[in-house]
């Protein structure tokens, strides 16, 4: 048997023991990423916060890094861990994307216009029916998404939550923790406490220990604090008149329902996006924000986090 140690033999050797040493480095790199997915804290899908723009607004690259902008910025509270927002103008399978993401309970709130059209005479002037109401030629993108419907607390559960029920439901949960004096004091004089609404993270894995569940509880008393705070300054915005609610009348009914937010009056927010008139200008006019009706959200302490997104949007886009 030839044993001679040759320059190719050991060429051979080596080239070998290095493939051997290159497999065992590229496994122990796959352990380790797979350890820290496994071990990873997921967001559970009420720690998700998603921005849309609707098919009829054009978003600006400011709109594009919107969600890195806001998780950078702690415009949310602690808990909020995926910050995302999408545009679906421009694209030939947005009905369908659009579809798809709620079907799988993706979407916080969205952007959209509210223009109705109406028919007008030879002379241009509007068409009145008997009743001496202009007759509608096309609805409005607000009213056809939301079918001229929003969630209030009962009845059938729609697409979008009616606006003011959403800031009423948001007072009184203030009021569950603050007291009846919520809005001059952040004493918390409710009959809930921040420990009975931390109790909510039981078994996640960023408090594992005394020290981080001590971190995680003073996260939470901020957390409502700045909930207080945030619901103060939005609702001044709307005494300003900067936000208002696009209220319309219920068909066969006395009543009326909020179906979206108007944001237009916001200076700025073509910075973030805008849509295109009939006379060809760029405008935020009649841009609307409606608030997504998610079940796993209503009634959950995470659900009012909108209300620090319009704080957000009128600190940044309203002066």
């Amino acid at each position: 048997m030839d044993a001679r140690i040759t320059k190719q033999r050991l060429g051979n050797l080596i080239s070998y023991d290095w493939l051997k040493m290159l497999v065992t480095i590229l496994a122990f790199i796959l352990v380790l990423v797979l350890l820290f997915t496994m071990t990873a804290t997921r967001p559970k899908n009420t720690q998700e916060y998603g921005i849309y723009g609707y098919t009829d607004l054009t978003a600006t690259s400011s709109f594009t890094s919107l969600g890195d902008t806001l998780l950078d910025g702690d415009v949310f509270s602690y808990d909020i861990l995926s910050v995302t927002a999408e545009s679906f103008a421009g694209n030939n399978y947005a009905s369908a994307t659009y579809s798809a993401r709620r079907a799988a309970g993706q979407g916080t709130v969205m952007f959209i216009t509210d223009n109705r059209v109406y028919e007008t005479d030879e002379n241009g002037d509007q068409v009145l029916d008997e009743d001496g109401e202009p007759v509608i030629k096309t609805e409005s993108q607000l009213y056809s998404f939301t079918g001229g419907s929003a969630y209030s607390g009962a009845g059938t559960v729609t697409t979008t939550y009616d606006t003011v029920y959403y800031m009423e439901q948001c007072e009184a949960y203030l009021t569950a923790f603050f007291g009846d004096d919520w809005a001059e004091s952040d004493a918390f004089d409710g009959e809930r406490t921040p420990e009975q609404s931390f109790a909510r993270n039981d078994g996640d894995k960023r408090y594992k220990t005394q020290e981080q569940k001590a971190q995680g509880l003073e996260d939470e008393y901020a957390r409502l604090r700045k909930l207080r705070e945030d619901y103060i300054a939005v609702s001044a915005a709307f005494g300003a008149g900067l936000l208002s609610h696009t209220v319309y009348e219920v068909d066969g009914s006395d009543g009326t329902v909020a179906l979206g937010i108007n944001v237009g009056g916001l200076s700025d927010l073509n910075d973030l996006l805008y849509y295109t008139d009939s006379d060809g200008s760029q405008t935020t006019r009649n841009i609307n924000l409606v608030i997504l009706y998610n079940n796993y959200l209503d009634g959950s302490d995470l659900n009012f986090e909108t209300v620090s997104f319009l704080r957000y949007l009128v600190d940044t886009y309203g002066s």
